[in-house]
């Protein structure tokens, strides 16, 4: 289900018109199949995850966290001017990020921004990270752990089968996933998929409509 993102689908279609019962079903959707998503990521971390759920996160925790967003956020930009530049590939937002009809709509926008932004991340580093590197990775293979973590992610994140999306992705994954094995806290990861997140939906909607 996390990797289908199967819960977007209502809110594509989400109308511009006086369809309220329609988009409040639709809506209700939504949410339900976060409410089933979330339950199941939560119950696989209580059982396998390594530590509790709301473990505080010292001041070192969020000094490293600043640290591998602010190095994967470059990281990605530098891929995108070097791809264009060597590859001659233009590197097309269409392929990493939601279409402009998404943002067209206010009640899309703003199931978009809450699912994006805020609840996607915590299903997605419960699973990529806490379930994933907890329960296959021992403590001498968490380099390993890492490394597939963020090829399954870029994977699950890819779009229209285009590599360069792939790349992207994979590469914000790694970072997540050394992210969570420095720390042991999955609100390390948590934090900067949000950050990251947030960044991306705010630079898309700026490139839509300037």
């Amino acid at each position: 289900m996390v990797a289908s993102s199967i819960q977007f689908i209502p809110v594509q279609y989400i109308s511009v018109n006086n369809k309220v019962i329609e988009n409040v079903t639709l809506t209700i959707e939504f949410f339900g199949a976060y409410f089933i998503m979330m339950n199941f990521a939560i119950y696989a971390y209580k059982n396998y995850g390594i530590g509790p759920l709301l473990k505080r996160l010292n001041l070192s925790g969020y000094q490293t966290t600043a640290f591998a967003t602010v190095i994967a956020f470059l990281i990605a930009q530098a891929y995108i001017f070097m791809s264009d530049i060597f590859l001659q590939n233009r590197f097309s937002i269409q392929a990493t990020h939601f279409p402009k009809y998404l943002y067209n709509n206010s009640w899309s926008l703003v199931l978009l921004i809450i699912g994006y932004v805020f609840l996607s991340p915590i299903i997605e580093e419960l699973v990529f990270r806490a379930y994933l590197l907890d329960v296959a990775f021992p403590t001498k293979l968490k380099w390993a752990g890492e490394i597939v973590s963020a090829i399954l992610y870029g994977l699950f994140h890819m779009r229209y089968q285009n590599i360069f999306s792939f790349v992207f992705f994979a590469q914000y994954g790694f970072w997540m996933a050394w992210l969570y094995n420095q720390t042991k806290n999955i609100k390390a990861s948590i934090i900067m998929h949000i950050v990251i997140n947030a960044v991306g939906i705010s630079i898309i909607g700026y490139y839509y409509y300037h």
